[in-house]
């Protein structure tokens, strides 16, 4: 289960990386297009804004994994090591629960959208697939938000500091 995981998290780290990149490529070949030959893609700015959205819940997800999201924990660190998890596990846990209610009304979006045959105007992209990145990685981030909150509940357990549950990003910090 740990290897499939850690290939799941390659596989994410990868398609963001490669995504951010294609999409400068693209981006760099849509100015040159259009300054040098007065040439644009019609499709281009469209698909821009689709994958640009998908690029940012996965990147959002991943940053969850790797604790690299602003947190203002002062009092947290203040409070001691046995109040301090609970107090991230109720934040880990208010954040599941947010992006789990965001993941069902981005599904019920995203089936709506199915159900009606709506199209994208450039590309003639089915709807339903320009929303559903935001239904998984919203259910993705939930889980990541749970698993944070599960580190801390075995710290806490084990009677280890808050610095022991920090995900891989933090500790290095």
């Amino acid at each position: 289960m740990r290897r499939l995981l850690k290939a799941i998290n390659h596989l994410e780290e990868a398609v963001l990386a490669t995504g951010l990149l294609g999409l400068a490529l693209m981006a760099f070949g849509e100015v040159v297009s259009r300054y040098l030959f007065n040439h644009s893609f019609t499709w281009f700015e469209e698909f821009a804004r689709y994958f640009c959205v998908f690029l940012t819940f996965l990147g959002a997800s991943l940053g969850v994994r790797y604790g690299m999201h602003f947190s203002m924990d002062y009092l947290v660190t203040k409070v001691g090591p046995r109040i301090g998890h609970w107090m991230r596990i109720a934040g880990f846990l208010i954040s599941a629960a947010l992006f789990l209610v965001v993941a069902y009304y981005a599904w019920e979006h995203a089936w709506k959208m199915k159900r009606f045959g709506t199209t994208s105007a450039a590309m003639g992209l089915p709807m339903f697939w320009a929303y559903l990145p935001i239904a998984v990685f919203s259910a993705t981030l939930a889980l990541r938000f749970m698993a944070q909150a599960w580190r801390h509940l075995k710290a806490w357990r084990a009677g280890l500091p808050l610095e022991a549950a920090a995900p891989a990003g933090e500790q290095a910090a």
